[in-house]
């Protein structure tokens, strides 16, 4: 039993071992006990060493959105997390008023209407074009005139605002870059609009580092030589097994973790490609004192060892990766039949 003991435990640990091959014949190694010897063949079996992890990413924060100027009660939310925030787009309404994103030069800061002169005039005009209000920049963009006056006043009422040729900084939510997708939304219908400079919109920060933690009681580990990934988002990201963590070239990839991912990123740790290995018993997984691994395989009237490679057991289950044919039997009892069933 004490025999037997020390070959489960050993195969419990992934072993890289050569291939070897040893003939026995009846007179020696290969002396039977008289005990029925059970041969089985063994499974085919596809080995992913798929699990459940959790990713703790250490993130910087991203580009904010904050509030402008603004009273009334938010009527519509228009944006959601994970949504890109396209310039032009309705981000939410107060009082039925639309106000919009926009990643302008300048945030805009102070009424402007005919008259009215400097670069942030000239971010107006390129709002109007946007918008499809006007259909080319003026001569000089950067001054408001009776035109730009007719124009805001159209571009006020497709906003659901009353016609005005003032143009007014709280129609437009500054962003600070173009297409920047949400993180978290910090908008709710009913409630007031926003004090100015809140923070009404968060964006994903950038991954500095990711370690990766046992989704469940098992502990971490990985085949040694193996390649894994783990796959967030049904993205793949090449994993450091030395260090267990994402691989360094893969995290600007890798977002950031949610708001309600304060215990990691949920993900799938497997092999980036699967091993195919044969599922034996593991009583028929042989050990010695050099700590070899061995299966016992019958030739003529007696048996031969082979020395094997093992790619992980489980549940009275060994995965032999490398020694073994699928057209072999295997001795399944090799300690009740053989008198010495160490490997040689």
């Amino acid at each position: 039993m004490g025999l037997t003991a020390a070959v489960v435990g050993a195969v419990l640990v992934p072993a890289i071992l050569p291939f070897a091959l040893q003939h026995f014949d009846d007179s020696d190694a290969a002396f039977q006990t008289g005990l029925a010897p059970l041969l089985v063949p063994p499974t085919p079996r596809t080995i992913t060493d798929e699990r459940q992890v959790r990713i703790m990413a250490t993130a910087l924060p991203g580009p904010e959105v904050t509030a402008g100027p603004a009273r009334g009660t938010i009527t519509t939310v228009g944006v959601a997390p994970d949504d890109t925030l396209i310039d032009g787009a309705v981000l939410f309404q107060v009082d039925g008023i639309d106000r919009i994103g926009f990643a302008s030069s300048i945030p805009f800061y102070r009424p402007i209407s005919p008259g009215t002169q400097g670069p942030d005039v000239v971010e107006v005009h390129r709002l109007l074009l946007l918008k499809g209000i006007i259909d080319e920049q003026p001569d000089d963009p950067g001054t408001a005139t009776f035109a730009t006056g007719q124009a805001i006043a159209d571009f006020a009422e497709s906003l659901g605002a009353g016609r005005t040729t003032t143009f007014d900084p709280g129609w437009v939510v500054f962003l600070p870059t173009p297409d920047l997708v949400a993180a978290m939304v910090s908008l709710k219908i009913g409630q007031s609009a926003p004090a100015q400079g809140a923070v009404i919109i968060t964006s994903p920060g950038t991954v500095t580092a990711a370690r990766l933690a046992s989704g469940n009681q098992e502990p971490l580990n990985f085949a040694p030589g193996a390649e894994y990934v783990a796959i967030v988002d049904s993205e793949q990201f090449a994993i450091d097994t030395t260090t267990q963590a994402i691989a360094e070239a893969d995290l600007p990839r890798l977002r950031s973790p949610r708001e309600t991912e304060r215990d990691g990123i949920p993900a799938l740790a497997r092999r980036k490609v699967p091993l195919q290995a044969l599922a034996v018993p593991s009583s028929a997984v042989m050990t010695n004192d050099r700590g070899a691994l061995c299966l016992w395989l019958p030739e003529d009237k007696a048996y031969r060892a082979v020395t094997v490679t093992i790619a992980g057991a489980r549940g009275g289950v060994t995965n032999v990766a490398t020694g073994l044919e699928a057209s072999q039997q295997v001795l399944a009892n090799p300690a009740e039949v053989l008198e010495n069933p160490q490997c040689p």
